[in-house]
């Protein structure tokens, strides 16, 4: 089958290959991928910044149906249209994968990473970290963004308090940044969108879809939107997006005193440099979320069947396999918010 594949080091060290179509073993889903997308952690994996066992099929953001299954996989059936949670292969029995977050387990081993992933016409899945998604669904390849929106869940429900009314700063309007702003709008919170000039037609898109109340390109603006919420001394929350040290040190300045700093953005490994300081004279409680947890799905894919986000508009490519360079070039430049490779184009 055809796959798009990092077989060695190096930015070029990837791309579409053939490699063997898979079987499933006993507990596992043999998936038709619908739609899988690009994700920044798999150009951290081109790159070299996170850990991938070479060669592996990239990509773990997906939607699909089952076409095979082996002994015991529960409530799944043949037919199925299905997305699972990333990390899906762990140790099962440390504290951490007891209480369902295997993204934390030591012993983790992530499709897209350390299993061949979902840029690929098949991918293998266990079962009990898989989840259904309804025939009936208005668009079913905005489920291949169920995996982005559900890290935004960890964060925004799970790993800190949003009061009704709360003010919300999101720094970075990319993917990850649409969707918290839309979990924050979930939890009643009112939301600015911030990032540069050349993310105009990214805040744009924020306001658009209402994921936004107000959008700035500069710490000036920002100040007068502050002001406007009522939060003239600072936001109650500031979440940072956009994984680059001036987004973070944009988040630290303009949240309150006593507000909270919750970090969505990955830096690649990299050291990075902000003002610490202000966590000490602020009281500032600063929380870092990782990917997600069965119960992050659990809200998410609730919150999508009932229509109460709309994750349909960032899908703006839709691509075959053999298109991976355009595809990766789009998304590496900016051109594109996500984008999906759909295997069925290549037909």
């Amino acid at each position: 089958m055809k796959a798009i594949v990092k077989y060695a080091l190096g930015k070029e060290g990837f791309g579409l290959m053939d490699i063997p179509e898979p079987s499933p073993k006993e507990g596992e889903l043999k998936v038709k991928v619908i739609a899988a997308g690009i994700c920044g952690g798999d150009i951290h994996a081109i790159n070299d910044e996170r850990g991938a066992i070479m060669p592996v099929a990239l990509g773990h953001e997906f939607v699909g149906t089952v076409v095979e299954t082996c002994g015991d996989v529960g409530k799944f059936k043949v037919g199925d249209y299905v997305c699972t949670l990333p990390a899906c292969y762990s140790c099962g029995h440390c504290e951490f994968c007891k209480a369902g977050m295997v993204t934390l387990c030591p012993e983790r081993k992530s499709i897209g990473t350390h299993r061949n992933g979902a840029m690929a016409e098949y991918v293998i899945v266990p079962a009990k970290y898989s989840f259904v998604v309804p025939h009936d669904v208005k668009d079913i390849y905005e489920f291949a963004m169920a995996e982005p929106f559900c890290c935004a869940v960890r964060g925004v429900y799970h790993r800190i308090n949003v009061k009704p009314g709360d003010v919300a700063l999101v720094s970075g309007p990319g993917t990850i940044g649409q969707v918290a702003m839309q979990a924050l709008k979930t939890r009643g919170a009112r939301v600015i969108a911030s990032g540069l000039k050349a993310d105009a037609h990214r805040l744009k898109l924020a306001l658009d879809i209402g994921a936004a109340d107000m959008i700035v390109d500069n710490e000036d603006d920002l100040k007068v939107a502050m002001a406007k919420m009522g939060r003239p001394a600072g936001v109650n929350i500031a979440v940072e997006c956009a994984g680059h040290p001036s987004s973070l040190n944009v988040c630290m300045r303009a949240v309150g005193v006593k507000g909270t700093v919750l970090t969505l953005g990955y830096h690649g490994g990299h050291d990075i440099s902000f003002c610490y300081d202000l966590s000490h004279i602020k009281e500032l409680d600063m929380f870092g979320s990782n990917s997600t947890a069965m119960e992050d799905w659990d809200v998410g894919l609730k919150l999508m069947i009932e229509g109460k986000v709309n994750l349909s508009p960032l899908a703006t490519m839709k691509l075959p396999l053999a298109d991976w360079k355009k595809g990766f070039d789009a998304f590496i430049k900016k051109e594109a918010y996500k984008v999906l490779f759909c295997p069925e184009l290549d037909k």
